[in-house]
């Protein structure tokens, strides 16, 4: 059975989680902060691009308000793993443009699910 990682961005706050099980699907040590920039160096470099977009979209007023994208992992030993996540974005009661905070979940895939990639 797969694990299911869960993550939860508060814009408002500044406070990033992630899931212990997220973090060993990134193969992030558990005790080591959830930052953006360490995300971005486990994705493989051929997927950081489209991920950024995806992950820029809160910042914008037209971000969708639901998101899935599969992308790949890059482990040290050079392993190379497939995650797909879904996220939804939280907008403020008083803006519906104004994104607060993202929740969301990644798991381990085998092979690409023919949902956006960022490959």
């Amino acid at each position: 059975m797969n694990e299911i990682g869960i993550f939860d961005i508060n814009f408002d706050t500044g406070e990033c989680y992630w899931s212990f099980e997220l973090k060993r699907m990134l193969g992030v040590r558990h005790d080591v902060p959830a930052e953006f920039h360490l995300l971005l160096q486990r994705i493989h470099p051929e997927d950081r691009r489209a991920f950024g977009r995806n992950a820029m979209q809160p910042f914008r007023s037209d971000c969708p308000r639901h998101s899935s994208i599969e992308f790949r992992v890059v482990y040290d030993d050079g392993r190379v793993q497939w995650l797909h996540t879904e996220r939804r974005a939280i907008v403020r009661d008083s803006d519906p443009k104004d994104v607060v905070r993202i929740v969301g979940f990644a798991l381990q895939i085998g092979a690409p699910a023919g949902l956006p990639r960022a490959a």
